[in-house]
């Protein structure tokens, strides 16, 4: 079994770093791509949901994009997707 770096932080003396992935980095290649496949899914739906007299594609993509980088440092990924969707259709709606 691989040894696992140790990375010191205030908040948590020791956090195991998964073999592979460089201290810092906060995804690796393959789970970059997930997340670039769950933006674009949410941008689908929301294009089939609303109209470009609502909101344009840029501005949609803007916003799924913004929304979604306010979540890169959480550390339980599981459901960012759904609160991402979440709140851009609140903020189309309001």
């Amino acid at each position: 079994m691989p040894e696992q770096q140790v990375r010191q932080t205030a908040a948590h003396p020791t956090v195991p770093v998964p073999p592979g992935m460089e201290p810092g980095r906060l995804a690796s290649p393959a789970m970059e791509r997930s997340e670039n496949d769950q933006i674009d899914e949410i941008i689908s739906r929301l294009e089939r949901r609303y109209t470009r007299d609502q909101i344009s594609s840029a501005d949609l993509n803007s916003r799924v994009r913004g929304f979604y980088r306010d979540f890169a440092t959480a550390r339980i990924r599981s459901f960012v997707s759904v609160f991402v969707e979440r709140l851009v259709r609140r903020s189309i709606e309001t």
